[in-house]
């Protein structure tokens, strides 16, 4: 039997399927925690051949970056379960339906395949055009480049000597690479995820390179219209043991190049918000964002007032002056995190960073 947990309380499936995004968001505003952490590596990347510090840059401009799915570290995050062998059945019947073709319902995806390559190579053999195989014009954009990309990859395939063994290679080819699309339809939507303590052994270690980084505390506000867009796409993971197929969503989408408000919620609810229960201990937040509708061109993105920086337990001493510095700049409290002697836990330090032997046996080494 699956499992769902939301803020460690146990959902059926039953719940989830119930669960409405305006029941979720009543759900946020009178259970929201009054602080947000996040997790930052301080280091560098090049992005368009300049060196980008985004961990220094939230801090010194109260942004957040929200990153693309495919760069997470678990292969099963935002990768949408839908099954290959459903999808492409129902794309052949429906290219097939575009050009007329009757399909005997005892036929499989062989069947109709072949049947549909047969069509196109005698259209083509006849003098007709590839373009000429769809009505394109009463379509909205996104069928219509669908459509438009399967006639192109199959007028690709064309060769003097082609065949309808060729066009049904075509055909497979095309589906598969439609198929690898809808999957990667994660990608068009950007992320940033938030924990519920910022002494978590394991994200210091995960994500603030091996405790060397530093971790921001977030004040959440009362809901408010200066914020109300950052709650109404804020969101508490949904930690599960089972994968929910989003075949017949995928496929809606692609027929009709649009999604329910219900379906879009599915969307969420089962491929940007789920994951594996072995990351139940992150207790994670998500701030999610369609492309750069919360953010600025580079995917930064204003975000709640900081209230206090964590600095991790093995920052280089030049790494920690240098965020103190931010952190006196910008009039932000902070405080070094350090390990307890009599447990396997992490607190703040009670020393003053400036004032720590250990920083200043740092400079001298």
């Amino acid at each position: 039997m699956s499992v769902f947990y939301i803020r460690d309380v146990e959902q059926t499936k039953e719940q989830i399927d119930r669960l409405t995004r305006t029941e979720l968001f009543d759900i946020n505003i009178h259970c929201m925690r009054e602080n947000l952490f996040k997790y930052f590596p301080n280091t560098t990347t090049k992005v368009n051949g300049v060196d980008r510090n985004f961990s220094q840059e939230a801090l010194i401009n109260n942004t957040v970056y929200l990153s693309a799915p495919t760069n997470f570290d678990d292969p099963y995050d935002c990768n949408l379960y839908i099954d290959e062998n459903k999808f492409a059945l129902q794309r052949i019947c429906y290219y097939a339906s575009l050009c007329g073709i009757c399909i005997n319902p005892k036929w499989e995806y062989a069947d109709i395949a072949y049947a549909l390559a047969s069509y196109i190579y005698e259209h083509i053999s006849s003098g007709g055009k590839v373009e000429e195989l769809f009505d394109t014009d009463n379509v909205n954009e996104r069928v219509r480049l669908m459509q438009e990309n399967f006639l192109l990859r199959i007028k690709n395939e064309l060769t003097p000597n082609a065949d309808g063994n060729s066009y049904y290679r075509a055909i497979n080819s095309t589906l598969y690479e439609e198929f690898k699309l809808m999957q990667n339809t994660a990608n068009r939507f950007r992320i940033a995820c938030f924990a519920q303590t910022p002494y978590s052994m394991l994200m210091w270690s995960h994500y603030a390179k091996y405790h060397q980084g530093f971790c921001i505390e977030y004040e959440t506000p009362i809901l408010s219209e200066d914020n109300e867009n950052i709650y109404f796409n804020l969101f508490p993971v949904i930690y599960t043991d089972e994968r929910t197929d989003l075949s017949s969503l995928s496929l809606n989408w692609n027929l009709t190049g649009n999604l329910s408000g219900a379906e879009l919620w599915d969307f969420y609810k089962y491929g940007l918000l789920a994951k594996s229960l072995d990351w139940k201990y992150q207790q994670e937040w998500r701030l999610v964002s369609y492309d750069d509708h919360l953010t600025d061109k580079v995917y930064n993105c204003k975000f709640f007032k900081i209230k206090k920086v964590y600095l991790g337990n093995r920052m280089p001493a030049t790494d920690r002056l240098e965020i103190i510095k931010i952190c006196k700049n910008q009039g932000i409290p902070y405080t070094g995190v350090t390990i307890a002697s009599d447990r396997f836990n992490m607190r703040d330090c009670g020393i003053l960073c400036e004032d720590c032997v250990r920083l200043t046996k740092q400079q001298v080494d």
